[in-house]
């Protein structure tokens, strides 16, 4: 059952795995930086090599899911715990207490979407149904590790308001596209496209040039697909995936 593809699902995970044993050492940001970099040269090519080698199988659908659960969801976890115990925004040991809340908002909501996303079984090919583990983890990851809340009044604090939310909105219904959307002609809009070369491209040159920044910069283009990836659907596309929705929840309701 296991294969090449399988190889590069592995990477994703041991980016996830390095990243909970730099959490252990007290080493978020390098954290953070592994758990990416699974994400660019494992979790990014596993999919494509599988359709290359026509060798995609449940196996390997089954081993990615658990494996982007734990480098996208635990990991990240992981590292809010970690840098939010030590941002004393609370008298000991309530800080600790705080940081093991926003963790458990990431590890609850995401496992609840998970598991309801089984059972309400929603198809809508090229939209995911409520905000996506991948980027409810990179934007903690990206905020926890990067400059705005250390330099901010208050910026720590926001976080404790951004995390809960997040997490709320991947147990929502909203309709949020991914590169697999496809339309009767063409694909995403042209501003899609582009924005998604500016993410790599500015990321790319912020790693070369101000690599203190380049967390800063994924926060950015995070909470820019959360607040903004529904509106590059249409009228009639959201209408149609709410009918999806609906269908799906009566299904499951009438089988419960």
């Amino acid at each position: 059952m296991f294969g090449i593809k399988d190889i590069f699902t592995t990477i994703n995970l041991l980016g996830g795995i390095v990243g909970i044993c730099l959490c252990i050492e007290g080493e978020p940001y390098y954290a953070g930086v592994s758990v990416m970099l699974g994400y660019l040269f494992g979790d990014t090519l596993d999919g494509y090599v599988a359709r290359k080698l026509n060798s995609a199988n449940q196996f390997g659908a089954e081993y990615d899911t658990i494996a982007d659960h734990l480098s996208h969801v635990v990991a990240p976890a992981a590292i809010v715990y970690t840098v939010y115990k030590d941002t004393h925004l609370l008298p000991h040991p309530w800080d600790k207490v705080l940081a093991g809340f926003l963790a458990a908002c990431i590890l609850i909501a995401v496992s609840i979407r998970h598991a309801r996303n089984i059972v309400e079984s929603i198809s809508y090919k090229g939209v995911w149904t409520g905000l996506p583990r991948t980027v409810v983890g990179f934007l903690a990851i990206g905020y926890c590790n990067s400059q705005f809340p250390s330099h901010v009044t208050g910026g720590w604090w926001a976080g404790v308001v951004i995390i809960p939310i997040v997490s709320i909105a991947t147990l929502s219904y909203w309709p949020y596209p991914n590169h697999h959307f496809k339309r009767a002609v063409g694909g995403h809009w042209w501003y899609v496209n582009a924005l998604v070369w500016a993410f790599l491209l500015i990321t790319l040159a912020t790693i070369v040039f101000a690599r203190a920044w380049t967390f800063d910069v994924v926060t950015i283009f995070m909470v820019g697909y959360t607040v903004g990836a529904w509106y590059s659907l249409t009228p009639e596309e959201r209408v149609k995936h709410r009918a999806i929705v609906a269908e799906a929840r009566a299904a499951a309701a009438a089988a419960a």
